[in-house]
């Protein structure tokens, strides 16, 4: 949490960030009068993540200050996912809803909201602490709402052209995908692609009767983000050639980057699964 909030702070306090707030908000349904502000407006934004990452990670004594940053965290969280209301992530090509576009990055602030509710349940700064409240109990369905519909979401869509076609250059420079491109072609790489994501999704459906089929959910969804992550190695266009490529991310790498909370996520309700977590007998 406090990386990707960190890093995405850092470039709002370039034309990178500039132009990612402002193309939110000359969408957004009640913000556009403000889009002509949006080198300010992302600074802004620079300083309130930077603020929260410092929180969140920084050796404080006691954790009410760690509290504060996983609020801050879970508040951008929700708003954030508010832009799924009001920008055009549809695809129109597709046929527009249910087929998600740009979209695809809002929908992860909901296991990232659940994420920061489970990091500030704790009471003391232990994060694995015995105790646990009832935000601790209720951030875990949020949590598995998150990883589920994106596996479902965006698994879904590896079986249109569309997306096929948006995952071409990631697939053809990584070492593991690479070779299947030309074995098979690219629409039946994506299909492929999105096959283990149902899958992933089907036995993330465990949490609610099996534990053993839900632990492999979890072990599935561990591997797809530690790949996605790779191809922030892999991939060129992960980050912004006019700022000098790394470590100044791009729209891509932007993107990439949120599945590293989302790897956080599976790693916490993994925990939750095991002799002192609050699911321990499912």
């Amino acid at each position: 949490m406090a990386v990707m909030f960190a890093w995405f702070g850092v470039m709002n306090f370039t034309p990178v960030g500039t132009g990612i707030t402002e193309s939110w908000l000359s969408n957004h349904a009640f913000l556009s009068g403000v889009a002509n502000q949006s080198a300010s407006a992302a600074r802004a934004l620079g300083i309130y993540q930077l603020v929260a990452a410092a929180l969140i990670a920084a050796p404080l004594p006691g954790a009410g200050l760690r509290r504060i940053g996983f609020g801050m965290f879970g508040l951008y969280a929700a708003i954030a996912l508010t832009l799924m209301l009001t920008n055009p992530v549809w695809l129109e090509a597709e046929g527009g809803f249910p087929a998600i576009g740009s979209g695809q990055g809002i929908l992860k602030y909901i296991a990232m909201l659940g994420l920061a509710l489970w990091a500030g349940s704790f009471e003391n700064s232990r994060m694995f602490s015995s105790r646990y409240s009832d935000m601790r109990l209720w951030s875990q369905p949020v949590m598995w709402a998150g990883l589920f519909l994106v596996l479902l979401w965006i698994g879904g869509m590896k079986f249109t052209a569309s997306e096929a076609a948006g995952i071409e250059p990631l697939v053809t420079t990584h070492l593991i995908f690479s070779w299947m491109t030309p074995l098979m072609g690219l629409q039946n790489t994506s299909y492929v692609i999105g096959v283990i994501e149902l899958v992933t999704a089907l036995a993330l459906t465990g949490f609610w009767f099996h534990r053993g089929a839900y632990r492999a959910g979890l072990f599935l969804s561990a591997i797809t983000f530690v790949l996605t992550l790779s191809f922030l190695v892999s991939f060129s266009g992960s980050w912004s050639a006019d700022l000098g490529g790394f470590p100044a991310l791009g729209r891509s790498g932007h993107f990439l980057l949120k599945d590293l909370p989302l790897l956080a996520v599976v790693l916490a309700l993994w925990a939750e699964t095991g002799p002192e977590g609050t699911r321990r007998g499912r």
